[in-house]
């Protein structure tokens, strides 16, 4: 029997709720090394989805040498993963997520990750939500910065080929503009927008196949063989 599709799933903000908690650590570096904050509606429009060396670029300007870069990159992580641990309320895999990772586990359907999260915080969630129940670590697309981030569709075309399938037999599932507009440029058959609040509709509702506000859906429309 041939496998009818892959699934590919963005990580923070996705699977992970942490939009506040990556705004969170940002705008506490921007508050040291910028003396002002970052607001919280640019933030979501120009760098949710983007990678850490995008982010830096954009708010703290093209002119940053390479080494301030990696300086700053590194605190902010530190400020992150800071609070994830000492939050552990908020710092778990969304509700609902587990349920269908272990269904498709199950049904022996082919998924993974891809995400502008770079190597170390890769290494930090594996670390700290267990996510080798379901995951190869090995097999996890991150940004190395051997390809363009998001919006480019350069990391949703290497996870479908690390799956063994063609994009348009692949549903992705994403919480970002960024995100969708990478997941479309890349011809992905089937996109999912998870938004929680409706506060994303509006900005990548048009990117998307189907919004969805909870995971419910998701294993509805997965599990369950509905809307694909």
């Amino acid at each position: 029997m041939v496998q009818k599709f892959a699934v590919i799933f963005d990580f923070n903000g996705t699977m992970l709720f942490d939009t506040q908690m990556q705004y969170h650590a940002w705008d506490r570096l921007a508050q040291e090394t910028l003396g002002h904050g970052i607001g919280q509606e640019e933030f979501l429009r120009y760098a949710n989805g983007r990678t850490s060396h995008e982010t830096v670029e954009f708010f703290w300007g093209g002119s940053v040498g390479e080494e301030q870069k990696k300086t700053l990159i590194a605190k902010k992580r530190k400020y992150y993963q800071e609070y994830c641990l000492t939050h552990p309320e908020e710092f778990q895999l969304a509700e609902g997520i587990p349920m269908i990772l272990d269904y498709l586990k199950e049904h022996n359907i082919p998924f993974t990750i891809a995400t502008s999260s770079n190597p170390q915080s890769v290494d930090f969630y594996f670390a700290h939500l267990r996510l080798e129940k379901w995951f190869n670590r090995a097999a996890v697309v991150c940004s190395d910065r051997k390809f363009p981030g998001k919006p480019a569709p350069d990391i949703y075309c290497l996870a479908a080929k690390a799956l063994g399938f063609p994009p348009e037999r692949c549903i992705v599932i994403e919480d970002s503009v960024a995100g969708t507009q990478s997941a479309r440029a890349a011809d992905i058959g089937y996109i999912v927008l998870i938004d929680p609040t409706h506060d994303r509709l509006v900005r990548a509702g048009a990117q998307a196949d189907l919004v969805i506000q909870d995971f419910g859906q998701l294993y509805e429309m997965i599990c369950k063989n509905k809307a694909i």
